[in-house]
């Protein structure tokens, strides 16, 4: 076991200053993929467009950066080479987020606990060969001592990356940092009452808009949860949250979103909700200075502290309809789809991620939905030329409405309620869903499905080329 005691040096905090009183400011939006392995969304409140860049440039420096230093996937990062034990060369920024690792460990009881990296590798290996696994290497990889920050990093490097912004352009008046969904703003917000964030529903198709939209001011946001990023070890799909006592995946919550001051603190204390049960999870939110939490369980049911329905912005749920009890399933539809698809692991240097449209014809091929669009650059959507030519073209503002970041390999959802592109109820009968993918310095994929609505069934895709194996449900009542 490594001698964690040798973490503790002091580090740099990060300091709230005071937004500079800026007369005039609009803001800016930018958006960039293949960020940490996700997307990054930065809007900057600012006098004009040149104090805005400078920010976003900041920002994405220091983005990069860190990501050098505290990245688990490379083996050339500072944190890979702590835990090859070569510990001479040991960054501080290292040091400081093993530091903060072991505040929010003793914070939290130990439910956060980053000595959990070698079991949580162990399971990462099985998913990816389709091993069995066996409890003697989940062991032998949680005694190992290697660390994962995955449950810090996020946030610290959001933090940091906002304090870089703000240095660059003193004249800021606001700023939203967000990569992946876990985020923090500062200062003045594009519209009274705060900024907007909005939170999902975990399990939530890929496609559906959040389930709750928040205003906030100077906070973090940050969520933990199933889904996406669930590992297949045995047959079945398990949580990448650990039990720091025996190293297994957790079973207990099935989500968990923080708002806290900082980005770091967020993101340590939604993993540390989803090990801890509710009750306690939220006691310990209730006792710590502007933090609020909302969790819901493996049975559906929600736990919610006290401040958090404050929060919720007056506008109306952007989701559809929902039951009142806690837990309660969605509301049926008459007419719809679950399709479960996956972004395959290719092999290639440097690699992209695919983009990709899924959308619905009717049996003469006339468009009834776009259900997705994965990459939001609108130079790339030509790339999907099927989709492109025949309807994305004709309607480019769809991409603003249901465009996405460009997915990593892995699992992901897609759902259809029904509904055309008018929001109109689709009739029962037949129907085609086409896939198309394409990858920069790839290949392109194109497939279709014919389904029979008017009645309940599941079909499925294999693996092909630039996309995945599919999964489809479909039919009344889905």
């Amino acid at each position: 076991m490594k001698a964690f005691t040798s973490w503790l040096l002091a580090g740099a905090a990060i300091l709230p200053l005071a937004a500079p009183a800026v007369l005039h400011a609009e803001p800016f939006r930018f958006h960039f993929d293949h960020v940490l392995g996700t997307s990054l969304d930065i809007v900057a409140l600012a006098p004009d467009e040149t104090t805005a860049m400078m920010a976003t440039t900041a920002a994405r420096h220091e983005i990069t950066r860190l990501d050098a230093i505290l990245s688990e996937w490379r083996a050339d990062s500072q944190l890979s080479a702590f835990n090859r034990g070569e510990l001479a060369a040991q960054a501080p920024e290292v040091t400081a987020v093993l530091n903060q690792c072991e505040h929010w460990r003793a914070v939290t009881g130990g439910a956060f606990d980053c000595r959990v990296g070698g079991a949580l590798q162990v399971l990462r290996e099985a998913d990816s060969s389709g091993a069995t696994l066996q409890s003697a290497r989940l062991e032998q990889g949680l005694a190992s001592g290697h660390v994962t920050v995955d449950g810090m990093a996020k946030g610290y490097v959001i933090d940091a990356a906002l304090a870089a912004a703000r240095r660059a352009s003193p004249n800021l008046a606001g700023l939203m940092i967000d990569i992946g969904g876990d985020l923090r703003c500062w200062g003045r917000s594009p519209v009274q009452g705060g900024w907007s964030v909005g939170v999902a529903d975990a399990g939530d198709a890929d496609n559906t808009r959040p389930a709750q939209v928040l205003r906030v001011a100077d906070r973090a946001l940050a969520m933990s949860g199933r889904g996406a990023r669930d590992l297949k070890v045995d047959g079945c799909m398990v949580s990448h949250t650990l039990q720091p006592v025996t190293g297994q995946p957790v079973s207990g919550v099935r989500s968990a979103a923080v708002v806290a001051p900082t980005a770091a603190e967020a993101d340590a204390l939604s993993t540390a909700f989803m090990v801890m049960a509710p009750d306690r999870a939220l006691a310990l939110a209730h006792r710590l200075d502007g933090v609020e939490a909302y969790i819901t369980g493996s049975d559906g049911v929600r736990y919610v502290s006290e401040g958090w329905d404050t929060m919720i912005s007056p506008e109306p749920k952007l989701t559809r309809a929902r039951n009142d009890a806690p837990g309660a399933a969605l509301v049926a539809r008459s007419l719809g789809l679950d399709l479960t698809y996956t972004v395959p692991k290719i092999d290639a240097e440097p690699y992209h991620a695919p983009y990709v449209v899924m959308w619905i014809t009717d049996e003469s091929r006339k468009l009834i939905r776009t259900l997705l669009v994965l990459g939001v650059k609108p130079k790339w959507a030509p790339e999907n030329f099927i989709w492109w030519r025949r309807y994305g073209r004709l309607n480019p503002q769809v991409i603003d409405s249901v465009g996405r970041a460009t997915r990593l390999p892995g699992r992901y959802s897609v759902s259809w309620d029904g509904k055309d592109e008018s929001g109109a109820a689709a009739p029962t009968g037949k129907y085609i869903v086409h896939i198309e993918a394409s990858r920069e310095k790839g290949g392109h994929t194109y497939q279709t499905v014919e389904l029979d609505l008017s009645r309940a069934g599941t079909t499925a895709l294999p693996a092909k080329d630039e996309m995945g194996a599919v999964a489809i449900k479909f039919g009344p009542g889905v």
